[in-house]
């Protein structure tokens, strides 16, 4: 072999050797396995409506959606987690009300700011909430409380998921905006505080729609109210707190995020997957079916919408004087 031969194919060798790593870099987005972060047990509502979410972002993006649980301090341990992860596009956050616009403004600290540490890439969704006593309570209508209230203040009670959840914030909303006393009695979750509502050692919840359908059709509790705007199909019969007299808007949202520093090649892939997930006719029925209503959103509407969220239940916890207990 000529010595000018053994010196093309040598140079041919090097050239494909540096060319490699470079197609490996021009390789479409994402080209690996993507990491899900849910911050919430298995099991809750925080998990289904992030794993229907993930099921179908993972049919409108190339490669796949592995979907972790990371529970632990009202869902703090696992946004930290994602928020401390790679910035590379292959980690995402499912995001809530609770863990986006109450956490940072409840716990001193909680350790990352929404604005400072996370990229709000669009809206999946958002929950009405139900005022609701269990079904032998006296009261049958949403005045039948307020009364009792008036009549001796903080002598009514209402159970929560614990301090920080929806159903702690938005009930210290409603005693903001109707005047009342309603005392708070935290638990380690949701199904706790449903189970002694419907033994009669609560007196009320605030709760989301997707866990309180069953048990008002199970004939377990009865809705006196909806805290949303309109009147929600599933309980077609049942007043909005505002057409009961108050200013009261609130539902319970979640969205997807991914950590601060993200490429947005990469963002701008994600929303307009999310995007083209919402508008699928199979996600949009199991959401139905589940009471709960997509929020489709792009990236620069819902990073507005997270920081009026954050205005709204930072004032709340300011002039409620809520603390962790």
């Amino acid at each position: 072999m000529s010595r000018m031969r053994c010196l093309l194919i040598s140079l041919s060798i090097a050239a494909g050797a540096c060319l490699a790593p470079l197609a490996h870099a021009a390789d479409p987005y994402p080209n690996r396995a993507v990491r899900a972060v849910i911050p919430f047990p298995a099991g809750g509502i925080n998990d289904t409506i992030g794993r229907v979410l993930f099921k179908h972002l993972s049919d409108t993006l190339p490669g796949n959606i592995v979907v972790e649980n990371k529970p632990g301090a009202g869902g703090t341990i696992g946004t930290l987690n994602a928020i401390n992860s790679p910035a590379d596009g292959y980690t995402l956050l499912l995001g809530a009300a609770s863990t986006i616009a109450v956490a940072p403004n409840l716990y001193k600290d909680v350790g990352y700011s929404a604005e400072k540490n996370l990229i709000a890439v669009g809206g999946i969704a958002a929950v009405p909430s139900v005022v609701i006593v269990a079904e032998q309570s006296p009261y049958t209508k949403w005045s039948d409380l307020v009364a009792a209230d008036k009549a001796k203040p903080g002598s009514l009670n209402y159970g929560s998921a614990g301090s920080g959840t929806s159903h702690h914030v938005q009930a210290e909303l409603l005693n903001l905006r109707a005047g009342t006393k309603f005392m708070h009695v935290p638990y380690k979750g949701g199904a706790p505080a449903m189970t002694d509502l419907i033994g009669g050692q609560l007196d009320l919840l605030v709760d989301p729609l997707p866990t309180t359908l069953a048990n008002v059709k199970a004939g377990r509790v009865r809705a006196l109210a909806v805290t949303t705007d309109t009147r929600v199909p599933e309980l077609p019969d049942v007043p909005t707190l505002k057409e009961l007299g108050l200013d009261y808007n609130a539902s319970t949202w979640f969205g997807l995020f991914v950590p601060a520093g993200t490429p947005p090649d990469a963002v701008a892939k994600l929303s307009a997957g999310l995007a083209a997930a919402l508008a699928d006719n199979a996600l949009q029925a199991d959401f139905r079916s589940r009471g709960i209503a997509p929020l489709t959103m792009d990236a620069p509407a819902f990073t507005a919408y997270v920081r009026d969220e954050d205005r709204t239940w930072r004032d709340v916890i300011t002039q409620a004087g809520i603390q962790v207990q």
